[in-house]
């Protein structure tokens, strides 16, 4: 289901309150994204007093990192989360299973993060979408996997990405959850705002032979779409 919101502040006030309301699954597990469109999103629910003490239960499950960059690095997916929502609620080390994008064994690394899931499945994810539709680094053309992988990112993914460094960064490959791994949380939301978005939203709702990622994610009860209405100005 699309949900259109007026603004990019009622997008994430209402991504907030459903972090909230997860919280009280029977073994909560979120699988988050980073990147600057869930930022607001983490503020407010970080800045909700009651959340700090029933954190305590949460476990966070990576979606994606970089390969080749480590997660003390300014611009990892790692030190975007932390910074946006980690730190804020006191998360320790042993409640975040995270991929590692400089282990040795990326295949390895794979089957651990699939494992972690097989023992506790994901209650709740929060999906961003690139600019040309990727979902976590499942780039356009990717198989629908049920498992984690490495892949090659594209130059879309590499050129947007640099936003996120203080200097240029060689990306090459990613490391990633599987859109079948997303959807078959017990819950998700897909969050688009911006103008800058329009396009690539126009792209999801209206040309069902583009073949992206995020059109993987349509169809689905407990899946929506979150716009705001800058996004949306394509469609109706």
């Amino acid at each position: 289901m699309i949900k259109i919101f007026e603004t990019e502040e009622d997008v994430a006030d209402a991504i907030a309150r459903e972090m909230k309301a997860h919280l009280a699954d029977e073994h909560p597990v979120f699988c988050l994204a980073s990147g600057s469109t869930p930022q607001m999103s983490y503020m407010k629910f970080a800045e909700d007093d009651e959340i700090h003490a029933r954190v305590q239960q949460l476990k966070i499950v990576s979606l994606d990192e970089w390969v080749g960059i480590s997660r003390e690095s300014e611009g990892s997916c790692y030190q975007m989360l932390n910074q946006d929502l980690f730190s804020l609620v006191h998360l320790d080390a042993g409640q975040i299973e995270f991929f590692d994008g400089t282990a040795p064994d990326l295949e390895q690394e794979c089957q651990r993060i699939d494992h972690f899931i097989n023992q506790h499945p994901i209650t709740f994810s929060l999906m961003g979408v690139g600019m040309n539709g990727h979902i976590g680094l499942n780039e356009p053309g990717c198989p629908l996997l049920d498992h984690s992988s490495v892949v090659d990112l594209s130059e879309t993914t590499r050129t947007v990405a640099q936003k996120y460094f203080n200097q240029p960064a060689a990306l090459d490959k990613g490391i990633t959850l599987g859109l079948s791994q997303v959807a078959g949380s017990k819950r998700v939301i897909v969050a688009m705002t911006g103008e800058r978005k329009a396009g690539i939203v126009k792209e999801i709702f209206t040309n069902p032979e583009a073949k992206l990622p995020a059109q993987e994610l349509l169809g689905y009860e407990h899946i929506d779409f979150f716009l705001d209405s800058e996004a949306a100005k394509y469609i109706k």
